[in-house]
């Protein structure tokens, strides 16, 4: 008996049939090189996963590519940080000059050489400031005779031996050997780690150097008025008055809106001024107030030789500005006067916070140049007068010492400033 086809075998032949001429026509445009349309080819979409949670999403910090849900972070509240204030103390110590029995009794015949080295070292202790401030005058050099005004270059590593890290080296015979001297004496102090201010080599110089200590910048600028005239005349004949600036208003104004523009928080100015145991005339008096009015924060003088006090200045803007007038002589071999062994020493602190800056509280020590003998030999040492009374004084230079102290509150007595205490 002859079976019959079912309909479903034969469906399923037919489709075979068609499966297989489609797959040898793809087949043969593929090794022909021919596109192939996938567009009419109609498959059904496969279902995708759920996208992963939220705390599945890739953090990998090292990752290059990082979900940007992940990667967002939400700040976390930070408290205002308080005003930072910063602070720095700068020391100003009087006239140091190397002449008359200072250089005489310091010469040693068996070493044919100058002893320095020793004399400030007592003065040491008591430089705790930042940034300490000595004046200078006298014309350092290896090569020059000594003098009044030429010291021997040793004088330079007794200054560091002590603590000064800076020198006022303006004074009314600083150009006495011309650039050349002025030259060696800043090339000696540099050597020797002291930095320079009040005499320059050329017209392009800053007339003021800008010192950072703690995050406060303070600019120091220094002018001499003590240049006899006929030497600032000649000066400025050859063209060379830059070397010992002259506190002219010009220049002031000039030289502290400098400093200012250049990031400075304060300005301090040394003057020269004066004459030799006088007290604060008009001249000084006049040249104060065009300090403080161009700007200065503080003014501090010498030249004089004797302390002369402190006087608080009113500015055109209405500011406050202290101008202490002189410090006195903190080493001279002028001991004809209790005033001229007795100098001092100023501290100041300089606080700045947010663009804002004070100074807010001064500081004095009173000093004396004690002179005694040894062994045949006269030696010099600069002391803190109201400090301990050191072995080997007699009881004259006891007197003398409480004398000198005594000398230097009075003038100080009715200024802001006040007496700080020694070791």
């Amino acid at each position: 008996m002859k079976r019959k086809t079912s309909p479903g075998t034969v469906f399923m032949l037919v489709l075979t049939v068609v499966v297989l001429a489609a797959a040898a026509i793809v087949w043969a445009r593929l090794s022909s090189g021919a596109s192939v349309d996938l567009s009419r080819l109609k498959t059904a979409a496969l279902p995708l996963k759920d996208p992963p949670a939220e705390t599945e999403r890739i953090t990998d910090p090292n990752s290059e590519i990082t979900n940007s849900a992940a990667a967002t972070v939400s700040p976390k509240e930070t408290a205002t940080p308080e005003p930072e204030t910063k602070k720095m103390t700068v020391s100003f110590t009087g006239t140091v000059t190397f002449d008359g029995e200072v250089r005489k009794n310091c010469y040693s015949l068996d070493a044919k050489a100058f002893d320095y080295y020793d004399i400030m070292l007592p003065l040491g202790r008591e430089l705790k400031a930042d940034l300490n401030i000595v004046f200078l005058e006298s014309i350092l050099s290896e090569t020059e005779k000594a003098s009044d005004i030429i010291a021997d270059a040793s004088a330079a590593a007794m200054l560091k031996a002590a603590g000064f890290d800076m020198a006022a080296c303006g004074f009314g015979k600083a150009y006495e050997k011309e650039g050349a001297g002025i030259r060696e004496t800043r090339r000696i102090l540099e050597e020797a780690g002291i930095q320079s201010i009040g005499t320059f080599e050329t017209e392009q110089e800053e007339r003021f150097r800008i010192v950072s200590r703690n995050g406060v910048r303070i600019a120091f600028l220094q002018y001499t008025d003590t240049v006899p005239a006929n030497r600032r005349k000649s000066m400025t004949k050859q063209g060379t008055g830059f070397a010992v600036p002259a506190p002219e208003e010009e220049t002031l104004a000039e030289d502290i809106s400098k400093a200012r523009a250049m990031g400075s928080d304060a300005v301090i100015v040394l003057m020269n001024w004066g004459k030799t145991g006088k007290t604060p005339d008009k001249t000084m008096q006049t040249i104060a107030m065009k300090a403080a009015d161009a700007g200065a924060d503080l003014i501090v003088g010498n030249g004089s030789r004797i302390v002369s006090g402190a006087e608080t200045l009113t500015t055109q803007d209405g500011r406050k500005v202290l101008c202490v007038w002189s410090l006195g002589a903190a080493l001279s071999g002028d001991r004809s006067n209790i005033r001229r062994l007795a100098g001092m020493m100023f501290e100041v602190t300089v606080l700045t916070d947010h663009g804002r800056t004070a100074i807010p509280d001064f500081r004095f020590i009173p000093l004396y140049t004690w002179k005694f003998k040894q062994d045949g030999r006269f030696y010099y040492r600069c002391l803190p007068a109201g400090g301990t009374v050191p072995d080997g004084m007699d009881a004259e230079q006891q007197k003398a010492m409480k004398r000198a102290a005594e000398s230097v509150r009075e003038y100080m007595k009715n200024t802001p400033a006040e007496e700080r205490s020694v070791e």
